[in-house]
């Protein structure tokens, strides 16, 4: 990115790949998940916030579509995926809705 004429800060990194390989280079203060680590296909646990965050630090899950009720849905069926994340008990977490049909989890990893 930095030939296309894109800055970016000296602490920040990019990694393409296998979403485990971050775990060499946390714990984090911000962590975006878009396409692994989310807990959402077989075979793919979601990421250890409790190892990958540093206290206060933030995670972003990005690509759900809105919740519409409670418990959320997700074809019919009790959406587990995001309730992990919203009711993960190292994290506070919020599902923002960005437009009428994505959604993200934000959460903050707790102090204690």
């Amino acid at each position: 990115m930095r030939g296309r004429g894109v800055r970016r800060p000296a602490r920040v990194t990019v990694l393409t790949g296998d979403w485990r390989r971050i775990e060499e280079y946390g714990p984090f203060d911000l962590l975006v998940l878009d396409g692994g680590g989310q807990g959402k296909a077989p075979g793919d646990p979601p990421a250890d916030v409790e190892r990958l965050l540093v206290p206060g630090g933030t995670v972003v899950v990005d690509d759900f579509t809105p919740a519409t009720g409670w418990p959320p849905l997700h074809e019919g069926r009790i959406d587990r995926t995001r309730l992990h994340w919203l009711e993960h008990p190292a994290l506070r977490a919020v599902e923002l809705r960005l437009a009428a049909d994505p959604s993200t989890v934000v959460g903050t990893r707790l102090l204690v």
